[in-house]
């Protein structure tokens, strides 16, 4: 049992679980009446690039694969997350 619990994907699975909790408490508390808060959306989507990061790296295993995938999909992921903080404090 102990085993299970000590295995990096576990582990990884456990991270993503609080840091979803953290996202959560954050976007709760962190408006009040839908107010625009520019720090709280630039947190939770940080944490959602972070959770993404794991999910691809451990749950995809591509740290384990060629230089060229892990360039990709880190690439990917920076486009992903200045296009959505472009759009974001383009339309403030």
């Amino acid at each position: 049992m102990t085993a299970y619990l000590r295995h990096p994907l576990t582990v990884v699975w456990a991270v993503l679980t609080a840091v979803t909790v953290a996202s959560w408490l954050t976007a709760r508390d962190g408006g009040q009446a839908h107010h625009i808060n520019a720090t709280v959306t630039l947190v939770v989507l940080l944490i959602a690039a972070v959770k993404t990061q794991l999910v691809i790296w451990h749950f995809m295993e591509v740290r384990q694969a060629p230089a060229w995938l892990k360039v990709t999909t880190n690439g990917w992921l920076v486009v992903v997350f200045g296009l959505l903080l472009g759009f974001y404090f383009a339309a403030l």
